[in-house]
């Protein structure tokens, strides 16, 4: 049984975009993807991609098909839900439909995840700011990342973050998609670690189906997918008329995510994989590239490891934090009623700052767990989650009522079908494992 959603009044929208009629205007408007896709793309891709390459040369390469295949799907019915739903609500507000305290369980949820990226993303943010100025402690570099973020993010700065991550795009693929290019990939080995399936010995501490998971849940991610909405929405993207923009823009950063991570894995695959070389730590992964280009390579990488960490920590503190106090107005919307659903003037959206910006500085103190290695286990567990946001989206974008001409076609069921199955067996495999 649904449960009816209490008629609140919406928050201000920024005004609608023009529709672009060309390619260059379509690749004017690209934005909010690259932003997502980039935020996805951060430290979670560098560390994976880099021990895949690293620990297991290309045999884990099917891995990263899997995961990126699933995002899609997975984004773009999302992005379906928010464009075409008759009652132009969030997603977040469509599970509410489904049980009142659903919304409250995956903000709750989002908000414990956004800490935990929040804890590696600093950290490596700190440790290169470290090598580059070769001054201080991770400690000291990774406080003061957190204050600079704290003070953007306040701010209100999307327009900002958006033309920062652009530049950042480019840089990273210069740096690493010509490394690559110049160290050499193995196509036909390539091709046979995407269609091989195999799952080789454990390389460096970590079980290699757990590895597999971690990449999985990277790539194909969580939580995170959810904030892609809110981001277009800062564009003015409101409407079924912006369904093909939105999936263009989509389409877009995931090409870029798959010319830099074939790139990074490549890089780890050719240079370390052949010596017998593993990763445990981000100096391990900036060797890739000091291997390669020399100092030249080695401050490259660090810059680009800085871009990503930085910039996802804002990212993931402005969507996580919206997505949060959303989930706290369509839990109660009396209190939605009181800030008339505008997110950041609730005082409880600067407490999630609080959570997903201050407090995962502690997890860069020298006693706590490496970079990678918390990189690697957050991005395991955080694949936990997706079958529950799966399958509500599955049932959601079912229901004519809701989309009308846009509700599901047989093969996006299909789809999602398949997703939620492995999904759930992962999640198996993990509480397995812990057990």
């Amino acid at each position: 049984m649904s449960i009816p959603v209490q008629k609140v009044r919406k928050p201000e929208q920024q005004p609608l975009s023009s529709i672009p009629s060309s390619f260059r205007e379509y690749m004017i408007s690209f934005g909010p993807g690259i932003v997502m896709v980039l935020s996805w793309l951060g430290a979670g891709d560098l560390v994976d991609m880099s021990v895949s390459g690293a620990h297991y040369g290309y045999n884990l390469m099917w891995g990263m098909i899997i995961a990126l295949v699933l995002r899609y799907i997975l984004v773009n019915v999302i992005s379906k839900y928010a464009l075409t739903n008759v009652h132009e609500e969030t997603i977040i507000q469509g599970y509410y439909r489904l049980y009142k305290y659903l919304p409250l369980f995956f903000g709750i949820a989002s908000l414990l995840l956004a800490h935990f990226y929040a804890a590696y993303l600093v950290k490596g943010a700190g440790e290169a700011l470290l090598y580059l100025t070769n001054i201080g402690t991770t400690f000291m570099w990774s406080s003061i990342v957190v204050i600079a973020a704290i003070l953007l993010v306040i701010n209100g700065i999307y327009n900002f973050v958006e033309i920062t991550i652009k530049g950042v795009l480019v840089l990273m693929v210069v740096s690493l998609v010509g490394s690559a290019i110049w160290v050499g990939p193995d196509l036909p080995a390539i091709a046979k670690g995407t269609i091989a399936f195999s799952v080789p010995k454990n390389v460096g501490g970590v079980d290699t189906l757990v590895f597999v998971f971690s990449l999985i849940g990277a790539v194909a991610g969580s939580m995170s997918n959810l904030i892609y909405p809110y981001l277009f929405k800062e564009k003015g993207w409101q409407g079924p008329q912006y369904l093909k923009l939105q999936r263009y823009d989509l389409l877009f950063g995931v090409v870029m995510i798959i010319i830099i991570d074939l790139a990074v894995w490549t890089l780890g695959a050719e240079i370390l994989y052949p010596k017998g070389l593993t990763i445990e730590s981000v100096s391990d992964m900036a060797q890739m590239l000091t291997l390669t280009l020399g100092m030249l390579g080695g401050i490259l990488f660090y810059l680009g490891v800085l871009g990503a960490c930085f910039k996802t920590v804002i990212v993931y503190a402005l969507g996580f934090g919206t997505l949060f106090v959303d989930a706290i107005h369509t839990t109660f919307p009396e209190r939605g009623k009181k800030y008339n659903r505008e997110y950041t003037k609730d005082p409880i959206y600067k407490l999630t700052l609080l959570v997903t910006v201050v407090l995962p500085v502690i997890w860069a103190l020298p006693s706590m767990p490496g970079f990678v290695y918390l990189t690697i286990i957050v991005n395991a567990f955080q694949i936990v989650l997706l079958p529950a946001v799966a399958i509500g989206l599955m049932v959601l974008t079912n229901r004519k009522e809701l989309l009308g001409q846009f509700a599901n076609k047989w093969w996006e069921n299909v789809l999602l079908l398949l997703l939620i199955g492995l999904t759930l067996w992962s999640t198996w495999h993990i509480l397995s494992t812990l057990v």
